[in-house]
């Protein structure tokens, strides 16, 4: 019998070593948060799609006069039990506790703040702000830590990016670089954190050297949206210029800074966010659309093919169903299952595909009960996937 206990007990505390890269927190659920933008509320949902809760942003939303927060983008560290929101309207970035949904702090940018990005290994987030208006710019990127459970008071840095509109912005995780790309200007800045500002630091590239291959001029033909990577590549959703460009996607290699490959979409598509596949060469991005082409989501491949750059549309899924669709996520199971869940901006709905077919499996319908309150940023939390006992 005493045999038996050391057996079990040396099992347990084996299995239990093997889970020090788990995440802190503890939640059981497959779950999709997603701004409300127009009702000051984050809905959360789970991955069938079923409603889990709603989290009010701001302290007066239940009354009848809620002021408009904005609430954009949506970040999850599932690796240390938190997740972010922007609140375009009132220049403010929120953290919360992913186990509980309790606000724990905020910041307040000097304009919009319009994406967010995170290095969960350093509990570090970097913000784009938004939208410019008359005498104000938003070349600003932020770069702020939570390491302390709350977000800092003052920025680590403030990244000056030169060009306005500083909207898409990734964080990679391999070569500890932040991508930004920007709304108004067809240009990419690439910040090194770990060295200080400089004429070099962030570096600048033209997307379009064809049109402009010095300092950052109001050149708006490419009109990039948002932007993903893995390692060692970055793309690019390019809306493109109304009846001039059309929408397409660019691939680039991150190292050298160059452009590898361009797939093109419709003159009307106008591809808007997008997400790379953590377990596959794919990545996915949301087509708005307009009046004359539906909206939907497309997959891309890409790859080397007879050392080509490669990529491939595996498979398209638009609707005139579809809300103008805008954010995007991509989540995995414990199965080794793969959806992707997108968000519709004029309808209220999220949307949930097959990743592997394009097949829509189903959606969920005005989460907020109000058409003022288009779904706007999203993202996936996956609990971890305790494979000891297998």
């Amino acid at each position: 019998m005493c045999k038996l206990f050391l057996i079990i007990l040396f099992l347990f505390i084996s299995c239990d070593e093997n889970t020090e890269d788990s995440p802190e927190v503890n939640i059981n659920d497959y779950s999709i948060f997603v701004s409300l933008q127009g009702s000051d509320k984050v809905a959360i949902i789970d991955s069938n799609l079923e409603f889990q809760d709603t989290i009010c942003i701001d302290s007066s939303c239940n009354a009848n006069d809620a002021i408009d927060q904005g609430p954009h983008d949506i970040a999850i560290d599932s690796q240390n039990g938190y997740w972010f929101t922007t609140k375009m309207n009132s220049n403010v970035v929120d953290m919360y506790s992913l186990e509980t949904n309790e606000l724990l702090s905020s910041f307040t940018t000097g304009r919009m703040p319009a994406l967010i990005t995170l290095d969960q290994e350093s509990k570090l987030i970097y913000i784009s702000r938004g939208m410019p208006m008359a005498g104000e710019d938003t070349n600003i990127i932020y770069e702020l830590s939570y390491s302390n459970g709350f977000l800092d008071s003052t920025p680590i840095n403030e990244w000056d990016v030169t060009f306005n509109y500083a909207h898409g912005i990734n964080f990679n995780k391999d070569d500890s670089h932040v991508y930004v790309t920007s709304k108004t200007n067809d240009f990419i800045a690439k910040i090194n954190p770990q060295e200080p500002f400089s004429g070099t630091n962030p570096l600048l590239v033209s997307m379009d050297t064809l049109i402009n291959e010095d300092a950052p001029t109001p050149v708006n033909r490419l009109v990039p949206i948002q932007i993903t990577s893995k390692y060692p590549y970055i793309f690019i959703a390019c809306s493109g210029k109304a009846d001039e460009i059309p929408g397409q996607v660019q691939m680039w290699d991150m190292n050298q800074m160059i452009l590898l490959e361009t797939i093109e979409f419709g003159i009307n598509s106008h591809p808007w966010h997008i997400e790379v596949s953590p377990i596959e060469d794919k990545v996915f991005v949301t087509l708005s659309g307009n009046e004359i082409e539906n909206s939907g989501v497309a997959c891309i491949e890409y790859g080397v093919s007879h050392n080509q750059i490669t990529l491939q549309e595996l498979w398209k899924t638009t609707s005139s169903n579809y809300g103008t669709l805008h954010g995007i996520t991509v989540q995995s199971d414990c199965d080794g299952n793969n959806y992707v869940y997108a968000t519709g901006r004029t309808d209220g709905n999220i949307y949930k595909f097959d990743a592997l077919t394009g097949e829509q499996i189903g959606s969920a319908q005005n989460l907020a009960n109000t058409s003022a309150a288009a779904t706007g940023g999203i993202d996936s939390y996956s609990p971890y996937c305790d494979t000891c006992s297998d």
